[in-house]
């Protein structure tokens, strides 16, 4: 009787792991055929988009072809601001997607909590080359030695001109590779112009971190984060905007300023310069002057261009890694859907194959103003000139601390002999 009972056990036991055993290879069976994708609605850039999710149903349309196993599921409706925290709950609950988009501000914070995959071994295996992209967009999904994000579009910032006034004064359009020195000759020249009406050399938005990009300063020591302020190329970059603050005697040179035909230079992203110069926004502008672009200023040798990137990642608890990485190759590597994003979302491609292609002229061109001169060889080297951003945790939390008290120094005439103390607290913050 024992022996029989032994046997019913183990032939119950055995039943009991083997539907185990099915239960859990249809649940991963389940897994690998379903794709979660965490998507915001809006333009990354903050520009109009009436088609928030064309670009990516276009690529699940495409994905589909190879791969008609896979269900794609997304959430529809999460706008930009509240994407972080809809994420932060989902990480929370175990409901991370398999496949993420990350802004570029909230990726260090993500990169540094552990939210991603590593991807060396994914673009090694399918021999994905870093000059598949433009060198600062891959970069931007780099964090401690690991490349943790692919990059999906990129909003290089332009130096926009008004060509008509420059002309009224009898100055040429800057070459490509102009110095700050010139820039500063140029806005002085504008803003000491001998005139009735009063004009100003640049737009407020020209900051002071975009004249620390101008020298290649570096402001944050690598090794540790800590905030460096008072090196040569740093207080040259400081001499800089301080000069122009001098100068034009006010804070408040706005767009609306630069619209009305007062102002020579204005930084502008490419999403809105291409919506700004494009039917219908521009003719509501009631721009009447000649519209000209070229890269932002710096010394020699130097890379100055700022470069907000728009990435996706793969959660380190993706269930469908496999189905995730395939579809994040088709996003950010595929010609014809890149060349869907530069047309449909108005940044810029981050593979030089597509913005460097024929085509891709008429895409810049399209419904632009006869006077656009946005070319895709120009747009290519601004993109080539992207800045590299610090990576680690702190990195935005540190920025916006030192552009509070730095533009408070600024206004109070003497950020001169505030830099070191200014230095001292932002540094101290961190201990605290």
């Amino acid at each position: 009787m024992k022996h029989r009972n032994k046997i019913i056990t183990f032939i119950c036991l055995i039943i009991l792991i083997a539907s185990g055993a099915f239960y859990w290879h249809h649940h991963l069976q389940e897994n690998e055929k379903t794709l979660t994708i965490g998507l915001y609605t809006s333009s990354s850039w903050n520009v109009p988009n009436g088609h928030q999710y064309k670009v990516i149903d276009y690529a699940i349309r495409k994905f589909k072809q190879e791969h008609p196993e896979i269900k794609i599921k997304y959430e529809s409706g999460i706008q930009q601001d509240d994407y972080r925290n809809w994420l932060s709950e989902k990480i929370i609950e175990n409901k991370t997607p398999d496949l993420i988009i990350v802004p570029n501000r909230d990726f260090n914070a993500l990169a540094n909590e552990g939210t991603f995959k590593d991807l060396s071994s994914f673009m090694l295996q399918d021999n994905l080359k870093p000059s598949t992209f433009y060198a600062s967009a891959l970069k931007a999904g780099q964090y401690n030695n690991q490349q943790l994000a692919l990059p999906y579009e990129a909003n290089p910032t332009l130096m926009v001109m008004n060509k008509t006034l420059l002309e009224k004064f009898k100055m040429s359009t800057p070459s490509y590779n102009w110095t700050p020195q010139k820039f500063y000759k140029l806005c002085r020249k504008i803003t000491y112009s001998n005139t009735k009406k009063k004009y100003y050399g640049v737009t407020m938005n020209y900051n002071w971190q975009d004249a620390q990009y101008a020298y290649g300063a570096k402001l944050f020591n690598t090794n540790d984060g800590k905030v460096e302020l008072t090196s040569d190329r740093s207080r040259r970059a400081f001499t800089l905007i301080e000069n122009i603050v001098n100068d034009q005697s006010t804070f408040n040179v706005t767009s609306q300023l630069f619209d009305k035909g007062r102002v020579a230079f204005m930084p502008l992203g490419l999403a809105q310069y291409r919506t700004y110069t494009s039917y219908p926004f521009h003719i509501t502008r009631n721009n009447k002057f000649l519209w000209e672009c070229t890269k932002m200023p710096s010394i020699k040798g130097i890379k100055a261009t700022p470069i907000e990137t728009t990435m996706f990642a793969i959660s380190s608890k993706a269930k469908n890694t496999k189905g995730a990485w395939e579809f994040m190759k088709l996003l950010c590597t595929n010609k014809t859907v890149q060349k869907e994003v530069m047309k449909t979302n108005m940044g810029c491609s981050v593979l030089p194959a597509v913005v460097n292609n024929r085509k891709t002229q008429k895409i810049l061109d399209e419904k632009v103003i006869n006077f656009h001169n946005l070319t895709i060889k120009k747009l290519d080297l601004i993109m080539k000139d992207g800045t590299i951003l610090p990576k680690f945790k702190d990195y935005n939390d540190k920025s916006e601390k030192l552009d509070y008290k730095i533009q408070n120094a600024l206004k109070a005439g003497n950020l001169e002999t505030q830099l070191f103390n200014i230095q001292l607290q932002v540094n101290q913050s961190e201990t605290n």
